[in-house]
């Protein structure tokens, strides 16, 4: 009795330890739905009680090892009803946050099936604004989008306008987003500008103007403008998307830029009165470094979240500067969707600080990603005139309410259409104390047309206490 319960014992050992081989094999190498026929698997049955030994389970013979599969041994049965299960492949970590600036990211971008990622918009170009007049052209925008809701990884735009008053404008600029899979954002910029109606009333000058031909020669000078910029963004911490809010990214900030100014004034013109043996030609060589973080749910027409930039430029002899001079700018544009998606309050708050021996043209802008025309025109005091305040210190800040109820579908295209009210609120001084001083208020209205979802074009109308403009410009103002 004791040596038959031995011998079962041993016959099961033998038959587990086969049996795990037998089944490790079968899953490493499935069986094709052609292979040749299987024998059919059944239940143990074990004898051991009896004293006898197990009847193996039977296994597709074409899974079986050479040394294991008896010679002459013919499979029987039907076959299984499919393949055999396959291990599904690794999927690759998704970080929620970035562990090390160099390390590259997966691609989270999906091409929409019959949707072509190229999206290109051929333009007769015309723009206006006080001071400026009437500008004729031509531009071409180009962008390069994977999925429907993702950024432009390519953004592209040219463009060259002569104005009824003789104002040039040419310039190319492009934006390469993500191409080394690290979420990195490269701009470069060019540009030539030819303007014989410079506007100049003067440094820090807040005294109402009401009733003045703000367009006389007085008020002009002449400039000529040529440089361009290269910039680099490197990611260095992601917030996940929480619920609808869009996932954000702060990078790092760093550029170069150089821009050669004529500056020439009229005869009798205010600017002559104000500096009448100074040479006002400037080089602008500058070295830019900053911080940027970008929540937006996207960036042609932004409804959810928040772009936000701190940049200071240095200029100096080592950067190829006539002037050594420096400045501080920081902007926070956010946006909330109201109710309902195409519902969108957009509000942005600028800070711009100068130090040094400044020239002529940075005294009137707002430094940034790009640099734009304040206080007065179309992107920062809509209804002012162009460059109306400037100085040293300066602050804006703007409310905007769009509304796009309409979208249409022209053939593969889609176009927007959508209204807008804004109030423009800016202080220029040459000290911080006397910031409080002027506030400087304009507001209006205007149209909006969004073309495939990346090309926008505006109409706005603004008026201020000294004047109104009438502008149509292509992009949001911010």
């Amino acid at each position: 009795m004791v040596t038959s319960l031995v011998t079962a014992l041993f016959a099961v050992t033998c038959f587990a330890a086969r049996a795990s081989g037998l089944t490790s094999a079968w899953v490493q190498e499935p069986v094709p739905k052609d292979s040749e026929p299987e024998v059919p698997t059944g239940p143990l049955k074990s004898d051991a009680a009896a004293g006898g030994a197990p009847e193996p389970a039977k296994v597709p013979a074409a899974a079986l090892p050479p040394a294991t599969v008896p010679e002459g041994a013919k499979p029987e049965g039907k076959a299984l009803a499919g393949p055999a299960p396959t291990i599904p492949p690794r999927e690759r970590v998704r970080w929620g946050w970035l562990t090390h600036p160099l390390s590259p990211t997966p691609s989270q971008y999906q091409v929409r099936k019959g949707q072509s990622p190229h999206r290109v918009l051929p333009l007769p170009s015309v723009r206006s604004q006080p001071g400026i007049g009437l500008m004729l052209g031509a531009n071409i925008s180009y962008a390069y989008r994977r999925g429907e809701g993702d950024p432009n990884r390519i953004y592209m735009i040219f463009e060259s306008r002569v104005s009824l008053k003789k104002v040039q404008d040419h310039s190319f600029f492009i934006r390469l987003r993500d191409l080394l899979r690290r979420e990195e954002v490269f701009e470069l910029g060019v540009l030539g500008y030819v303007d014989p109606v410079f506007p100049y009333f003067g440094i820090n000058n807040n005294t109402n103007l009401e009733g003045i031909d703000l367009q006389a020669r007085y008020y002009q000078a002449h400039l000529n403008t040529v440089g361009g910029s290269l910039t680099y963004q490197h990611p260095l911490w992601r917030l996940p998307a929480l619920g609808d809010k869009p996932p954000g990214l702060l990078r790092s900030y760093v550029g170069l830029a150089y821009y050669a100014d004529r500056v020439r004034s009229y005869d009798n013109s205010l600017l002559q009165a104000d500096h009448p043996a100074a040479d006002l030609n400037a080089r602008r060589g500058l070295i830019r470094l900053g911080l940027t973080w970008d929540r937006r749910d996207n960036e042609w027409s932004p409804g959810k979240g928040s772009l936000f930039d701190v940049i200071v430029d240095n200029a100096g002899p080592w950067t190829g500067s006539t002037d050594a001079w420096g400045r501080f700018s920081a902007n926070f544009r956010t946006y909330w969707t109201l109710g309902v998606d195409k519902l969108v309050l957009a509000h942005r708050l600028s800070f711009d600080a100068l130090w040094g021996d400044a020239p002529l043209v940075p005294l009137g802008e707002f430094g940034g990603l790009l640099p734009t025309d304040g206080l007065g025109g179309a992107a920062a005091g809509r209804g002012w005139m162009r460059r109306r305040y400037i100085g040293r210190l300066k602050a804006f800040g703007s409310l905007e309410l769009r509304f796009e109820p309409l979208e249409l579908k022209v053939r593969r295209h889609t176009l927007g259409i959508g209204l807008k009210g804004f109030v423009d609120l800016g202080v220029v001084a040459g000290r911080m104390q006397d910031l409080p001083k002027h506030w400087h208020v304009s507001g209006g209205t205007g149209l909006q047309v969004i073309w495939d979802r990346f090309a926008v074009l505006r109409l706005d109308a603004g008026f201020s206490r000294e004047s109104f403009g009438i502008y149509f410009i292509n992009e949001h103002a911010f």
